[in-house]
Formats: structure tokens, sequence, C-alpha cells
């Protein structure tokens, strides 16, 4: 079959690999129909995941349709059609007893290796699928696959830092970084919140804000715009998405006294100096949240079959797989939003 393989740094190649099959009785293996680059994919294409292993196919975001399942499987057959979550969880450790999967002991996210186990990804013609039962969700016919991809992982994301940032009926909200996770809380903030602020320093990103429902502005224009929106005081809630540095730096000045700054970018810096007189003199609570797919998607699934939820308007390119080389360059320097591709 074909797949998208990291070759190395910065060096994508669709290759013929080994077909996806079944290994364990608790596997499916699903044709894939669509799929989409995540900028989780670009950690690794830039060699910042510690001994990520080269051949790994990428991927953590797919749909399509079930073709083989292992003899332990029941929640799913051959023929349906179904989105993955981005990650496994196995459904018996601690954390997912308590009903915390994103913090699954046994996690892996496909399309990696190095800081989890291997497992290979859903940028392919097939992937094979562990613990189906609790992975793969059965759609609806009023879903399509490309639309479904965005249950895979950005927008139950995007929904998280809705909901662990505990936006309130009314509440002004400002969204930093609007990037697809970014657009994805922007997406459910404005079905709440009575004043949203996007920020980002890309002007076609700022537009699909707008589109969205988002007062959209540029960084250096954020600290006035939310003061003159607040009266001074603050946002109620400030959903960073952007997982740099200075993108927290703003989303914790702007927020208010005893507001609410609810992390969805990814940070992975050791030694972020976190104002701390800041913090205590605004009481501010900081969260952080990966995003939880097995909890949420269900719920996120009925609002789009109904037309509440669009979440492909942000696409920006469609793409056939053997592209691959040219989708990530566009991904990677951001002259495209969201791309999916098809095998």
């Amino acid at each position: 079959m074909k797949a998208i393989v990291l070759a190395g740094v910065g060096d994508v190649r669709v290759e013929e690999v080994e077909d996806a099959r079944i290994v364990d009785e608790t596997d499916a293996v699903v044709e894939v129909h669509r799929t989409a680059i995540c900028g989780a994919d670009l950690f690794p294409f830039h060699g910042m995941t510690p001994n990520f292993e080269t051949g790994t196919i990428l991927g953590h975001e797919f749909a399509g349709r079930v073709t083989e399942v292992g003899s332990a499987v029941d929640g799913v057959k051959p023929g349906q059609r179904v989105v993955c979550t981005s990650t496994i969880s196995d459904g018996t450790c601690a954390h997912c007893r308590a009903g915390r999967p994103s913090q699954c002991l046994g996690r892996a996210l496909f399309g990696y290796s190095g800081v989890y186990p291997r497992l290979d990804g859903g940028q392919a013609e097939y992937v094979r699928v562990p613990h189906a039962d609790r992975c793969l969700l059965a759609l609806p016919d009023e879903v399509d696959e490309e639309t479904a991809i965005f249950l895979a992982d950005i927008l139950p994301t995007g929904y998280g830092s809705v909901t662990r940032g505990e936006v309130g009926v009314g509440d002004l909200v400002v969204v930093v970084g609007c990037g697809p996770v970014g657009l994805m809380a922007v997406l459910c903030a404005a079905k709440v919140a009575g004043t949203l602020i996007a920020v980002d320093g890309v002007a076609a990103r700022r537009a699909l804000a707008t589109r969205l429902g988002a007062h959209a502005v540029a960084p250096d224009e954020a600290e006035a715009t939310v003061a003159d929106a607040s009266g001074g005081l603050g946002a109620d809630v400030v959903i960073e998405a952007a997982g740099a540095p200075a993108a927290l730096d703003l989303a914790l000045r702007v927020a208010r006294g005893r507001g609410t700054v609810s992390v969805v970018g990814a940070h992975f810096e050791p030694d972020y100096p976190l104002d701390n007189a800041l913090m205590f003199e605004r009481e501010l609570t900081l969260r952080f949240t990966i995003g939880d797919p097995v909890r949420d998607r269900e719920r996120l699934l009925g609002l789009m079959a109904a037309r509440r939820l669009e979440p492909a308007q942000i696409i920006t390119h469609r793409l056939p797989l053997e592209a691959a080389p040219e989708a990530y360059r566009l991904f990677d320097s951001r002259e495209a939003t969201k791309v999916v591709l098809t095998p």
C-alpha cells in the first residue's frame, strides 16, 4: 500500500510499504478515505521528537471504511464508515477507569514513535487500528469523511479548551492563536461567548476566525482591543492555542482578575518563566488541556449531523496523498491552514 513516511528531518515521502493487517484480536483495518495534516505532525518533521523512528507512517487524523476486524471486535463491522481517535487507550488502566483516557498509561498516538510506542498512522491507503471498539466511531449518513476527520483530534481539543476553561454564557473570550485548533476553539466558543476576540499574526487565519464569528485582530492590537471591550478589566477566559511562550505571555496579560487561561497549545518548555506575581495578584487559574475525543466525539458528531457545527469550512487545501511533500511545505509555511489528503 502507499503511505506517507518520514524519511528524515524535513523529508516526507510517499512510499510502498507493507499492507496494514490484523495483529491482535481487538484490531481493525480501515481503508482511509480522508486524512489530514495536524500541527503535531510538524514536531517529528522538524526533528523535535526524541527517538522518532525514520520510516514511521505519519498522521493521526483519518476517516474511512472498515475492511476487516479481529475476532474480539463487536462494536464496528466491515463496510461501516468510521472516524478514529487520534490516540489509542486500553480502557483498563486506572486513568481509563476513572474517565481520563487522554492520560491512559498505555496510550500511543497514531503516526508517532519515540515518545510513545510506535504506532503507524493514517496518512496511508489503509491503517491498522488497535483497540478498535474504543477508537472507531461509526458515522451517520449525514456526516461525510471530510467533516468527520475533525472528530479525530482538533475539534474535541478545541471544544475541550472551551469546556475546561469554563466559558459561560455572555463571557468575554479571547482565543490566542488561530491555527486549526484555535479555529475549532473559536467555532465552539462562538456558540456561548458574549464577545469573542481572536488573535493571530496571519491575515488568512484572521479571516477564517472572522467567518466563524470572532472579532479578529493582530497580536499587537490584542491588549488594546481587550481593554476596550472589557472597560479595562480583561477577558473572562483566554484560550491559548498557539503553543508558544509569547502567546502564553499575552494570554496571561489580558486575563481579568480571577479569570481563567485555558491552554490547549502544545508546550514543551521546561523552564517557562511564569510570572507568579501576576498570577497571585489577579488570582488567575491556569489550566492545560490535551483534548478527549473518546469523551466528547459523540456529542460533537450529533451537532455536526444537525449542521450546528461545520468545522470543514476551515479547510484551505485538498490534495492527493501523492502530493505529500508539497502539502507539508504549504502547511509548515502557513500558506495552508488545514490540508486534507485523499488516498
